[in-house]
């Protein structure tokens, strides 16, 4: 089984490059960004997030 990595909210911001968490709850509900899988602390999945990026980011294809 393969392993699922996971990455925290920190991490996930670093990645796309934003500074703030309303940003990053802006492009959950605005732009396809992955939800949360977790929320205490909120970690997504690096999977996901990577996906997104290739695929456009906030200018999805």
């Amino acid at each position: 089984m393969a392993d699922i990595e996971m990455i925290t909210e920190k991490e996930a911001m670093q990645k796309i490059q934003v500074t703030s968490r309303t940003t990053m709850r802006n492009y959950v509900n605005h732009y396809a960004f992955p939800k949360p899988v977790t929320n205490r602390p909120k970690k997504y999945l690096l999977a996901e997030v990577e996906k997104w990026i290739l695929n456009g980011g906030v200018n999805q294809r």
